[in-house]
């Protein structure tokens, strides 16, 4: 080969294993396709409080030859007079897509692949897994995202920071993300101020992991699960093992229990605390047994000042006449049993069949299933001095009526919403009835269809970890958006708490309306998020003080007067 030929292959040779490797970032409510073209932007511009997370997505698009091991690392973020946020506060997730071949009825998106579960880098370091984190190969002409989790610690700085996360890949030369964020001087409050019940683990994951429900590794698996609800803002269940024992007649005892189920409640910032009857028979055979239970459950959290969280959720929807009376009769047991015990429903104030009778007068807790929601109900119950929650469950309701259906093929915007929604309406609680429907005959990672056959990832915010050679469980960009909007309900609530309650709720009537009516441009959400915050910063700033007149002395005592003033928060 001629030494000019050779000197020209080096070259391209040379540069081609130089080339940059070809990233560019998302905001956290776009799903990319694996397929989609790459688009400019290389640098994540976000905002947020103080103790709230600001997510975002780095897409990682492999050109005609493919990538090899193909990594990420972020370094600190630097702020204003040396002020920094340490790298370890910036958590990377590989996105694994899934493919949906059946749409979920009503689905918006229809077919094709779907990011969703969250891969830590961690994950499958060790072991031979199926699915790893990092590093990853990347086949030619396809796209792999990286969700970005960045938490903004309490103790953080207000103010502009910058940080970087270098993507290498083998042959390529390093490509650098920027970060540019903002935060914001206020925090947000450990404990949710909107309460939730997201289900617990079932026996159905115990049998997955093929382990008994009542085992040392379950009981891992719940300090596991309770660990990652509160990291999202949800209450996490109080599991079996840290409820106090109820005897024989009713009377229980906590000498066992107490200081783990107290470190629980603080360390999880627990909102609720899920109470259920006793025995086989709490109406008529074991009625006195439930009697003393109710008494002593709730002067033992009294005591301890967790009443305020109790309740029993007395039967999941009822729709027959027969379920109704049911709903009744315990409800009599309950308050007249204990009053200050609550009782919640999965039911609408309203009835769908008027001859079944009402709920009035036995429910405190209303959880209306979202296209059920009647608003003028509703707000009858609020002024009664009852609770509005909410929660969904498939894809129910008329033909044509669409609510934010809660299934993997439907907008990441759907699960931020109702937290919007239930601010717009009065409602101070949501509800789902698992994170975990788990299936050992369905590989949840290869077929999103969890439930019946039809409901592509009903019930799975959570996938199993045992397939990344990572014990437990595994979140989804799904389950991330549920935290926003909790994050987001914060916001709200903290201009209303300022004495604006009237410009967050116009705010609000931007995005959501009811449960039928909402904007799904997810821009104007994150504008109307940005001017709430900025309202909370100048709602927070002292009003400048006014001028005072000269001070008299006072003829009878020559001792100056008092003037006391107010300054407005």
């Amino acid at each position: 080969m001629p030494i000019r030929r050779l000197l020209l292959f080096f070259a391209v040779w040379v540069a081609a294993a130089q080339a940059q490797v070809n990233v560019w970032v998302a905001d956290d409510l776009t799903r990319v396709r694996p397929q989609q073209e790459a688009q400019g932007a290389t640098t994540a511009i976000v905002k947020a409080a103080r103790n709230e997370y600001a997510p975002f997505q780095i897409i990682v698009r492999a050109g005609a030859q493919g990538l090899k091991q193909v990594n990420a690392a972020a370094g600190d973020l630097a702020g204003e007079a040396g002020a920094a946020i340490p790298a370890r506060h910036v958590a990377l997730y590989r996105e694994h897509y899934i493919e949906v071949k059946t749409p979920s009825p009503k689905s918006k998106e229809g077919p094709g692949w779907y990011p969703d579960a969250l891969i830590p880098f961690s994950a499958g370091a060790e072991g031979q897994p199926r699915f790893a984190g990092a590093p990853f190969d990347l086949e030619p002409g396809r796209n792999q995202p990286i969700w970005v989790d960045l938490f903004v610690p309490k103790d953080a700085a207000a103010g502009e920071y910058g940080g970087t996360i270098t993507v290498t890949a083998a042959g390529q030369a390093a490509a650098r993300v920027g970060i540019k964020l903002t935060v914001w001087d206020f925090a947000l409050p450990d404990t949710p101020s909107m309460r939730s019940n997201f289900g617990s683990l079932s026996s159905r994951v115990a049998n997955f992991y093929k382990i008994s429900a009542g085992s040392a590794q379950f009981q891992a698996l719940e300090r596991q699960f309770a660990e990652t609800l509160a990291a999202h803002r949800l209450s996490p269940p109080i599991p079996s093992w840290l409820r106090p024992r109820v005897n024989a007649d009713g009377t229980i005892d906590a000498s066992g229990t107490d200081d783990g189920l107290k470190d629980y409640i603080e360390r999880y910032h627990v909102t609720g605390f899920p109470i259920s009857l006793v025995g086989s028979d709490p109406l008529n055979k074991d009625r006195p047994r439930n009697v003393t239970y109710l008494q002593s459950i709730y002067e033992y959290l009294r005591a301890r000042a967790w009443e305020q969280r109790a309740y029993i959720y007395v039967l999941d929807e009822p729709n027959t006449a027969e379920a109704y009376e049911e709903v009744r009769q315990r409800a009599r047991l309950i308050h007249e049993a204990q009053p200050g015990i609550k009782v919640l429903c999965t039911e609408q104030p309203t009835p769908q069949k008027p001859e079944w009778g009402t709920l009035v007068g036995s429910v405190d807790v209303w959880v209306p299933l979202w296209y059920l929601f009647e608003e003028p109900a509703g707000q009858e119950r609020l002024r009664a001095g009852e609770e509005l929650w909410s929660y969904t469950a498939l894809c129910q309701g008329p033909r044509g009526g669409d609510t934010p259906f809660w299934q993997l093929d439907f907008p990441l915007l759907n699960y931020r919403l109702p937290a919007w929604m239930s601010w717009r309406l009065g409602m101070t609680g949501l509800l789902y009835w698992t994170t975990a429907y788990w299936d050992p005959a369905i590989d949840l990672w290869t077929n999103p269809l969890s439930y019946r056959n039809q409901y592509n990832c009903e019930g799975v915010l959570l996938y199993p970890g045992a397939d990344l050679a990572v014990p437990g469980l595994v979140t989804s960009m799904r389950l991330k958006e549920v935290r926003e909007g909790m994050e987001d309900y914060e916001y709200i609530r903290m201009l209303a708490a300022r004495g604006q309650k009237e410009e967050a709720d116009r705010l609000v009537r931007k995005i959501a309306r009811t449960f039928t009516d909402w904007n799904s441009d997810p821009i104007d959400l994150y504008q109307v998020r940005e001017e709430i915050a900025k309202r909370i910063l100048a709602a927070a700033s002292p009003a400048p003080p006014r001028p005072q007149p000269p001070r008299r002395r006072n003829a009878a005592n020559s001792k100056p007067s008092v003037s006391l003033s107010l300054i407005r928060e």
